[in-house]
């Protein structure tokens, strides 16, 4: 049995509670001014700056799993289509010897009936392909 996970805030969370943290800072203190000057300083402007490039980075991070899950998805249909080619050439051969023999035995029809068969299931599985 795993153990119970505690709810993390999320990013979003985070800086609405700060949001709302300074605005009541605000009102109970009632020192707009102050205030103000401490958000528009060079060093909040610093941490805004360092801020938005952890940003850009953990994203670039998030993105670069989502390419490896499509990539992955991607290798997994090519290998797929490549199974259904090979079977599918298999199949091909098969009618071409098929019809090599109607050529040369005089029970064509069950040979042609069978070749007709094996040709509508190859176009099924090419339908479904495409």
């Amino acid at each position: 049995m795993s153990p119970q996970r505690t709810h993390r805030p999320r990013s979003g969370e985070v800086v609405i509670l700060i949001s709302i943290g300074v605005l009541v800072l605000a009102l109970v203190t009632g020192n707009f001014r102050s205030i103000l000057d401490k958000l528009y300083s060079p060093y909040a402007a610093l941490i805004a700056v360092i801020m938005l490039v952890e940003y850009v980075l953990l994203k670039g991070a998030d993105r670069s799993a989502m390419y490896r899950r499509e990539l992955e998805a991607a290798r997994t249909k090519r290998r797929e289509d490549l199974l259904t080619l090979r079977k599918m050439e298999t199949k091909l051969d098969e009618i071409q010897a098929d019809l090599r023999r109607i050529e040369t035995e005089s029970s064509a029809s069950d040979l042609a009936d069978h070749t007709r068969a094996e040709l509508e299931e190859l176009l099924t599985e090419l339908r479904s392909r495409i």
